[in-house]
């Protein structure tokens, strides 16, 4: 009987964690483009700043994961220009995060738009290539980082 219990607790528990988890923060991102996306890259920031750091931080992130599994694919046309766009969103990304510190907000929003840009670039290539199916992992990934570097942009508007 008092293992039911602990098992209860246990699940209680979990619960009233991953809830207080997702509320933390839920306030800003509810009205980003993909409210549950832009929730799990907060990593605990209630603020607009530290919130959109860490969006933009795990967007850097991803960018090499998907530059690195573009890599593996092997060698399509289009994939050299995505690997080409890959750092070209890295470095806007990080330009980003200097003109955030520099609190010159037009300039980082400039930076976050030429990083989407960067992606739909990649996307254009594979597309105009005729290369979808053999990179349709690369549309994949791409879809998500622009989803992420929307939810980047809408948090950069709370900003002041």
């Amino acid at each position: 009987m008092g293992e039911n219990h602990l098992v209860s607790f246990s699940m209680v528990f979990l619960f009233a964690a991953v809830f207080i988890g997702q509320a933390h923060g839920s306030s800003l991102c509810d009205k980003a483009a993909f409210p549950a996306l832009c929730r799990s890259t907060l990593k605990g920031a209630s603020d607009p700043t530290s919130a959109l750091k860490n969006a933009i931080k795990h967007l850097i992130f991803e960018t090499r994961r998907a530059k690195v599994s573009s890599l593996r694919i092997g060698s399509l046309k289009s994939l050299v220009v995505c690997k080409q766009n890959f750092d070209d969103a890295i470095d806007d990304l990080e330009t980003s995060l200097a003109y955030m510190q520099k609190k010159d907000i037009a300039s980082l929003k400039i930076n976050l738009s030429a990083a989407m840009t960067d992606y739909s670039t990649c996307d254009d290539a594979v597309i105009e290539s005729g290369e979808q199916k053999k990179a349709s992992r690369v549309l994949n990934t791409d879809n998500l980082l622009e989803q992420l570097a929307a939810n980047c942009l809408y948090l950069a508007s709370l900003l002041k």
